[in-house]
């Protein structure tokens, strides 16, 4: 039985989402569903082999030689349920229930990041009575799990020189920026030899973290950068320092909010934990606002006989982790709080006779990206390490003179009344990718309003859900 007013066509399609499991790398079957659409509504198609989805409207009479728009969404969702939830996301459809003018689903996501794109694109293909300039519709995947689809897109089935992106969350709010990126991974061969002395772990917790698009700027602590300045205060203290593991982050587009460095040594326990305890101290005053629950803990470890490194590798390796950068670099000079250059030492480990450090590099200009690959490379070269970007993507710049932008933002105040906000992310978007791709287009985003993303909380208002999509379909109309 349907929870929403499927005779409003948007509403129809949304719920019709939601009955097929969609999750990020499970999206087949939504695949499946959008090629049937195509073929039944006789619209022109394609379909690549990762399941990204173009389907091609022709402009109304009168629009045939306009420019032609593209719009896009992702059809994946993040699958999170609560602990007490036996939803199977591999079968189940979503369990829909409306509260307060808004919908979620029964202890799951709700998949309205972008279900909500999705069905939009779908009501304007099949809705005879809206007027546009030719269309492409881009249905893409993985976009939860590395923008994926997007970056995988051949574009060259593409024609649009403008394009409004459907992943947003806020009404009468635009994107005008995102940040492009690479992973960089630094790594450095260890020898182990035989250790007979006591051995100790130095554990930082209590960290907030945060995802490091979104979170850098605001100068919380790097559980892996202060760990290795407490070992680095050892080693100025005189004591003959050897490691044996760090283990510190879980990814590295999350600041880390732990880390446990497990060593060996001849110094006393109490002339170690008065190194801890000084530390504690700084570390106590310096994020006494941004991370004020910081945690030292120095414990003897009962293992005994594992191997461990030279005191002089282990200064190498320490010294090493001290002076890498990390954290904001820049901000934008033109948008108010946008950081546009940052870096996240996410992942410290050593495992398999090995140093690994992790790093996801941020900006929309990849001449800064570059730069930061080459300041890390050096400083590694220095203490015999080998750095390797990988995983580039692109970023969208903002652009002082957007025809595009400054269209909506004419139409949606004439329309509401209100101005529309604009707004700049430093977190990676799809609408990097197309533009990295295809430098020619005109962005921007909008969307209805939403709430607790990603989480079983997960909610999109109804009234919101509709007005924008009645907004997205009349704006088109004058383009």
């Amino acid at each position: 039985m349907a929870v929403l007013d499927t005779s409003i066509l948007v509403n129809y399609y949304f719920e019709e989402i939601c009955k097929i499991p969609h999750g990020s790398y499970n999206e087949v079957k939504i695949a499946d569903f959008i090629e049937n659409f195509a073929k039944e509504k006789n619209l022109r198609y394609y379909r690549d082999h990762l399941n990204n989805i173009v389907i091609y409207k022709e402009a109304t009479i009168g629009y045939e030689t306009h420019e032609t728009v593209m719009l896009q969404a992702h059809m994946d969702m993040v699958n999170e349920k609560n602990k007490d939830s036996d939803h199977n996301f591999d079968h189940d459809p979503l369990d829909l229930y409306l509260e307060d003018g808004f919908i979620s689903a029964r202890g799951t996501t709700l998949g309205a990041d972008d279900g909500y794109g999705v069905a939009y694109m779908l009501a304007i293909l099949s809705d005879l009575e809206v007027k546009n300039p030719p269309l492409e519709c881009v249905f893409t995947v993985a976009e939860e799990v590395g923008l994926d689809g997007a970056l995988g897109l051949d574009t060259d089935v593409l024609k649009a020189t403008r394009m409004i992106g459907l992943d947003s969350e806020n009404e009468g709010e635009i994107c005008t920026t995102s940040s492009g990126g690479c992973d960089v991974v630094i790594t450095k061969k260890l020898n182990f030899i035989d250790n007979n002395n006591r051995t100790y772990t130095l554990l930082v917790k209590g960290l907030s973290g945060g995802h490091s698009g979104s979170e850098i700027h605001r100068g919380k602590a790097n559980a892996n950068k202060l760990a290795t300045r407490v070992m680095y205060g050892m080693i100025k203290a005189d004591m003959n320092i050897r490691l044996i593991e760090i283990n510190g982050g879980l990814k590295n587009n999350a600041i880390p909010r732990e880390c446990a460095i497990t060593f060996t040594t001849t110094s006393e326990l109490k002339d170690l934990q008065e190194v801890v305890n000084e530390y504690q101290e700084y570390f106590d005053e310096e994020f006494m606002v941004s991370d004020p629950d910081i945690k030292l803990e120095l414990t003897i470890n009962d293992k005994i006989g594992l191997q461990a490194l030279s005191v002089e590798e282990s200064k190498d390796i320490i010294r090493l982790l001290v002076v890498l950068k990390n954290g904001f670099v820049e901000r934008s000079l033109v948008i108010d709080d946008l950081t546009t250059i940052s870096l996240n030492m996410g992942v410290v480990m050593i495992e398999n006779n090995q140093l690994k450090i992790d790093y996801l590099l941020r900006s929309p200009m990849k001449s800064a990206v570059n730069n930061l690959v080459d300041e890390l490379e050096i400083i590694g070269e220095v203490f015999g390490a080998v750095t390797k970007a990988a995983n580039y993507y692109p970023g969208w710049n903002y652009e002082q003179n957007s025809k595009l932008r400054d269209l909506f933002k004419n139409f949606y105040i004439q329309r509401t009344g209100n101005e529309i906000r604009e707004v700049a992310t430093h977190g990676g978007l799809e609408t990097g990718i197309f533009k990295g791709k295809m430098p020619a287009l005109d962005i921007i985003t909008m969307g209805p309003n939403m709430a607790d993303i990603h989480t079983p909380d997960e909610r999109m208002e109804i009234n919101s859900f509709i007005n924008c999509y009645e907004i997205l379909k009349d704006f088109i109309a004058v383009l």
